[in-house]
């Protein structure tokens, strides 16, 4: 039952780190520092049409026994492993086979044909394994309903969070914003409505979500397995209104929610499983130079047909999550179309550089523009139900759309975005 939300300071991290830990305490015992300052949860009034969007997680009911996850340790390892053997054996076979008499050739190959129904047998249960394991660790997503392919436990999953957090504080290290900079303290406020608005998703409460600023020109902003949110000073420049830096977060935090990292990395590993026999092939019977054009090519084709696709649809089911977040904090989620639409005005005026669409891990801001604005009217109607203030009629995205190209130039010269 959930009775308070406080704010932690983990004992196993640097308390040098300039990093504030939120999580939801409930009645079990959580071994965590407690500090005087309580803040009250206050209620959220959803229509029951509303709540039924969201749901306990639920696992393919498939599988007769329990699901064998890989460690993430090895999980991090195997897929270099698996691209690395795949070439090296292909290689070796190759020199192998040259330095076989054309007889001893022969004889391998009568060899192979005698045993060819085994061979094929053996391909089939590979495959057939692989299908069932896939199946077998397939998950359906509490918020967005769809099915996700999952390799790791959640105690596994914490354990690599943990990893990567430690990683890229120690990358950060020297550049950590301090807890006093008022840049956190607005980022601090921010994420604490966020979650707080949020409480009826289970996903929100498990986790122990932390805010990372870093004093670095970059425009960036991700989260990390886990729930820890770096947000680089850089990305500020470009936001106008706490409202704009809300959707920003609240993008990042459905990433998480949505466990959008680990179902990269073990849709990554089955790929590569898949792609090891192709590769060990192509080294074994091409010529080197060959062997590594038709590689590189090949897997560019699987990069921009299935990569990059899967990628910038994560994307967009971060934008839709991630605005429902903002939504039900009574956050303007307005001002999600203005800021994409400031991101494509920005490309289009050269200021920000935009690789092609087709060749980009995220959606074109245009699309992402367009995406938001017609998700709006759920979102707006979201927002009313729960119990929030009135937006007020004067519309950002009116102002924003009344302002010609050289009016958004001269705009962002004077906020410093462009040069003059």
């Amino acid at each position: 039952m959930l009775t308070s939300l406080k704010i932690i300071s983990p004992a196993n991290l640097r308390s040098s780190r300039a990093k504030v830990v939120f999580c939801v305490v409930s009645n079990r015992n959580f071994f965590v520092k407690k500090i005087s300052t309580e803040v009250q949860l206050y209620k959220v009034k959803a229509q029951s049409k509303v709540l039924t969007q969201f749901g306990t997680e639920q696992r393919c009911g498939f599988h007769t026994s329990r699901p064998c996850c890989i460690p993430p340790v090895l999980a991090l390892i195997l897929r270099p492993v698996i691209q690395v053997g795949a070439f090296l054996f292909g290689r070796s076979f190759k020199k192998w086979w040259r330095r076989k008499s054309p007889e001893q050739r022969q004889y391998y190959v009568d060899w192979i044909m005698s045993k060819k129904s085994s061979i094929y047998g053996f391909f089939g249960f590979f495959l057939f394994a692989l299908f069932t394991y896939y199946v077998t660790h397939l998950q359906i997503d509490p918020i967005t309903k769809r099915s996700r392919f999952m390799i790791f436990t959640k105690e596994q999953q914490d354990v690599l969070a943990k990893l990567t957090l430690e990683q890229h504080l120690e990358m950060s290290k020297g550049h950590i914003v301090p807890e006093s900079h008022p840049v956190y303290q607005r980022l601090i406020r921010i994420t604490q409505r966020l979650l707080i608005a949020n409480q009826d998703l289970k996903a929100v409460k498990e986790k122990q979500w932390s805010l990372t600023v870093v004093d670095g020109s970059a425009k960036n902003a991700f989260v990390l397995p886990g729930g820890s949110i770096f947000v680089y000073l850089g990305a500020l420049k470009l936001v106008e209104n706490d409202d704009q830096l809300a959707i920003i977060l609240s993008h990042e935090m459905a990433h998480e929610l949505l466990n959008h990292s680990m179902e990269q990395v073990s849709r990554g590993v089955i790929l590569d499983i898949l792609l090891a026999l192709p590769i060990a092939l192509l080294w074994a019977f091409f010529p080197d130079m060959v062997a590594f054009i038709f590689q590189i090519l090949g897997q560019s084709f699987i990069n921009i047909l299935h990569n990059l696709p899967y990628s910038r649809a994560l994307e967009s089911e971060a934008d839709d999550v991630g605005l429902i977040l903002a939504a039900k904090a009574c956050f303007d989620v307005r001002e999600a179309v203005v800021f994409w639409g400031m991101m494509r005005m920005l490309t289009e005026l050269k200021v920000e550089s935009d690789p092609p669409a087709l060749l980009s891990t995220h959606p074109d801001h245009g699309d992402r523009e367009k995406n938001l604005n017609e998700a709006l009217p759920n979102a707006i109607a979201l927002r009313n139900s729960v119990g929030c203030s009135y937006l007020s009629p004067k519309d950002p995205r009116n102002i924003f759309y009344m302002r010609t190209k050289k009016d958004h130039e001269i705009y962002f010269r004077r906020r410093g975005i462009a040069k003059s």
